[in-house]
C-alpha cells in the first residue's frame, strides 16, 4: 500500500519536539535514524549571484510592495452553520472587509474567504479539489487531513527560504513554539504551522450546568462526580417536572461521540494508536460499547428527547436557553450569546461549570468520567493549493505575516475599542459581553476561524490573564475561578499521565481516505440509534453484530492500517 511518509528528519523532530514541549511524545526511532537527522546535511548553499540578490530583499512587512496586477487571493475559513457566536456570512461581514482594506487594498490583493463546513471539512475539500477551486490557503487543525492533502497532489510544496524572508514573524513564532520540524511530508515541505497555547489541555471547552436544579433536587450544587451519580440526580430532576433534561440531538461529522471519559487508563497502546483517535468513531471497541450504553440508558428512562435523532445542536441550544435542558457545553467566549439569551428568559437562575477533578475520578459502570481529549502543540496548519501561481503563492505568504503583527492580530482578536472591547483600569482589555446586532460583531468566538492561522487561541503568556480575557462577560454570574480551575485540574491530569494526546501518524492514511466520510456520516449514526434506542436487554448482543458489520465496511482496514504505521515506527507513542 503505497503511503506518504515522513522524512527521517521528521520522524526525529517528532521524536524530540514533542517531548520537549510536554506533549506525549513518540517511542525513538532506530539510533541511526536519529543520527541521520541530528547529521543531516545543510541545505546546498545558493549561488553567488543569487546571495546577493537576496540580501537586497527587505524581509517581512517592511519588504512588502503592492503587486503590479491585482492578486486575488483566498482563504478558508470555517462555516460553522449557525450565528450563535457571531456573524453568520463568514466569507463576507465587517471583519473580511477590514482585512481588504487594512490588507488587501494596500498591496493590490483581493482577498476572498471561501466557507468550508466545520463538520464537513473533507468533504469540501474534496469538491473543491475537484472543481479546481481549493483556496490558495488550505487549513486544518488536524495533522492527518494535511497529510492526506499532500498525498493526493492537493498542495504544493513550499520554499521555505522564500517563506522566512516574507514572513519572518511568523516563522519566528514557530521556532519558538517548537513547530518547525513538522513542515515535511516524504521529505518535502508542505505546511506551516500556527501555534496552541496550553496544548495540554482542552480547557477552552466547558460544560456549563443548572446548579439551581441540582440544589433543587437536595444536592450542594456540585456537579456529580460519576456518572452513576449523575444518573440517581436527573431522576430527581424529571420527579420535579424536568423533562428531558439531557436535551439531545442527531450525531454528525467528526468529532462525533468521542469516547475518552468512558476509556480505562492507563490506556493500551495499541488500543490507543489504532482506534483512539476523534475522527472515525470507535464502534467495536469496549469504550464506545460504554458510551452508546450510556445513551441508551439516557434514552430509556426518558433523560434524552425521544426524538433526538431529528434533532439539530441549534435545537439544543433552544433548549438550554428556554430553561428545559440541565446542560449546554460550548467553547469559552468573552461574548457567549447562548449566555446572554438563557439569563434573559431565566434571571433568576443560577449555572456552575464543571470543573475537571486533578485525579481520574473512575465509575467501575461507565468508565473514567473526568477523562478528556486534550489538544497538541498544534493550531492551525497551512498549506498552499496545488494550483496557486507563484504571485498567489507570495499573497498568502504575506497574509500569514500580516496577521502575525501584533497591532493587527490584537484587532482581529479584541476588535475596537468602544465597540467590542474597553480596557480596565490595569490598561487591560475587557470584551464588551453583548455585540449582537453590531455591524462590528465578531465572529465565532471573538474571530477564531481568521486569526487561528497565527494561534489557536488568544493569549498573553499567563494562564491567569488568558482566562480573563475570555471569561464570559456581562452576565450575572462570574465564572473565571471555575475555569481557572477546571484548567488546573485538566493540567494535573495530563502531567499525572492519566490523559493522553491523540496518537500522530507519519503520512496519509488511505483507509481513512476510503472509509472514514462513508462511517462516520452514514454507517456509525444509522447504527448509534438503534443502538441507543433498543431495549436494554437487547443492547449486547446487538452491539456485537453492528460492530462486526462497521468493521466489516472499513473500520478494520483502517485498524490495520493503524497498526502497520505503527509497528513501522511512523506514529506517536505514549508516553
Amino acid at each position: 500500500m503505497k503511503k506518504k511518509v515522513l522524512s527521517a528528519i521528521l520522524a526525529a523532530s517528532m521524536v524530540m519536539g514533542l517531548a520537549a514541549c510536554g506533549n506525549n511524545g513518540p517511542v525513538p526511532t532506530a539510533s541511526e535514524d536519529t543520527q541521520t537527522a541530528t547529521e543531516a546535511p545543510a541545505a546546498e548553499a545558493p549561488a553567488a549571484e543569487t546571495t546577493e540578490a537576496a540580501a537586497d530583499v527587505v524581509p517581512g512587512v517592511d519588504g512588502f510592495e503592492p503587486f503590479a496586477d491585482q492578486v486575488t487571493l483566498r482563504v478558508a475559513v470555517y462555516d460553522r452553520g449557525d450565528n450563535g457566536n457571531g456573524c453568520s456570512d463568514v466569507e463576507n461581514n465587517y471583519w473580511t472587509n477590514w482585512v481588504q482594506e487594512n490588507f488587501g487594498d494596500k498591496y493590490n490583493i483581493k482577498v476572498e474567504y471561501v466557507g468550508i463546513t466545520r463538520s464537513d471539512v473533507m468533504t469540501d475539500y474534496a469538491m473543491l479539489a475537484s472543481t479546481n477551486t481549493l483556496p490558495t490557503l488550505c487549513m486544518e487543525y488536524d495533522y492527518d487531513k494535511l497529510a492526506t492533502w499532500a498525498s493526493d497532489g492537493y498542495l504544493q510544496p513550499i520554499d521555505l527560504e522564500q517563506f522566512k524572508t516574507i514572513a519572518p514573524t511568523y516563522w519566528a513564532n514557530m521556532e519558538e513554539n517548537g513547530l518547525t520540524g513538522y513542515t515535511q511530508f516524504d521529505g518535502e515541505d508542505y505546511i506551516v504551522l500556527g501555534k496552541r497555547p496550553y496544548g495540554n489541555t482542552n480547557y477552552t471547552f466547558v460544560t456549563w450546568y443548572r446548579k439551581d436544579w441540582l440544589k433543587e433536587a437536595g444536592y450542594d450544587g456540585s456537579y456529580p462526580a460519576t456518572n452513576t451519580e449523575l444518573l440517581e440526580a436527573l431522576g430527581k430532576m424529571v420527579e420535579n417536572g424536568h423533562q428531558y433534561p439531557m436535551s439531545g440531538s442527531k450525531v454528525a461529522g467528526a468529532g462525533a461521540d468521542q469516547n475518552y471519559s468512558f476509556r480505562d487508563y492507563p490506556q493500551d497502546e495499541l488500543t490507543w494508536c489504532t482506534t483512539g483517535d476523534y475522527q472515525v468513531p470507535a464502534l467495536s471497541t469496549e469504550a464506545q460499547k460504554r458510551l452508546l450504553k450510556w445513551n441508551n440508558e439516557l434514552y430509556n428512562d426518558g433523560y434524552l428527547n425521544p426524538e433526538y435523532y431529528l434533532r439539530s445542536t441549534d435545537d439544543v441550544n433552544a433548549d438550554f436557553i428556554n430553561g428545559k435542558a440541565f446542560q449546554w457545553s460550548g467553547y469559552v467566549s468573552s461574548t457567549m450569546d447562548v449566555l446572554n439569551s438563557f439569563y434573559e428568559n431565566n434571571p433568576d437562575a443560577e449555572l456552575g461549570v464543571m470543573v475537571c477533578d486533578s485525579k481520574l475520578v473512575k465509575d467501575e459502570t461507565w468508565g473514567s468520567s473526568n477523562a478528556f481529549r486534550p489538544n497538541n502543540i498544534f493550531g492551525a496548519m497551512v498549506g498552499f493549493a496545488n494550483n496557486a501561481t507563484p504571485d498567489e503563492v507570495k499573497a498568502g505568504e504575506m497574509y500569514l505575516e500580516w496577521m502575525a503583527q501584533d497591532e493587527n492580530l490584537f484587532t482581529m482578536t479584541w476588535g475596537i475599542e468602544g465597540v467590542n472591547f474597553n480596557y480596565d483600569e490595569n490598561g487591560n482589555p475587557v470584551a464588551v459581553g453583548d455585540q449582537s446586532g453590531l455591524p462590528e460583531q465578531q465572529g465565532h468566538n471573538n474571530n477564531v476561524d481568521y486569526w487561528m492561522v497565527v494561534t489557536a487561541s488568544k493569549s498573553f503568556g499567563d494562564i491567569e490573564s488568558d482566562i480573563k480575557a475570555i471569561n464570559p462577560q456581562g452576565l450575572p454570574q462570574d465564572f473565571y475561578e471555575d475555569i481557572l480551575a477546571n484548567y488546573k485540574g485538566q493540567l494535573a491530569l495530563y502531567e499525572a499521565g492519566s490523559v493522553n494526546v491523540d496518537c500522530l501518524f507519519g503520512g496519509a492514511l488511505e483507509s481513512v481516505t476510503e472509509y472514514g466520510t462513508s462511517l462516520k456520516e452514514e454507517i456509525y449514526p444509522e447504527y448509534r440509534d438503534q443502538l441507543v434506542m433498543c431495549k436494554p436487554d437487547e443492547f449486547d448482543a446487538l452491539y456485537d453484530e453492528l460492530s462486526q458489520k462497521y468493521l466489516d465496511a472499513g473500520y478494520q482496514e483502517i485498524i490495520d492500517e493503524r497498526q502497520e504505521m505503527f509497528e513501522a515506527g511512523e506514529t506517536t507513542r505514549l508516553q
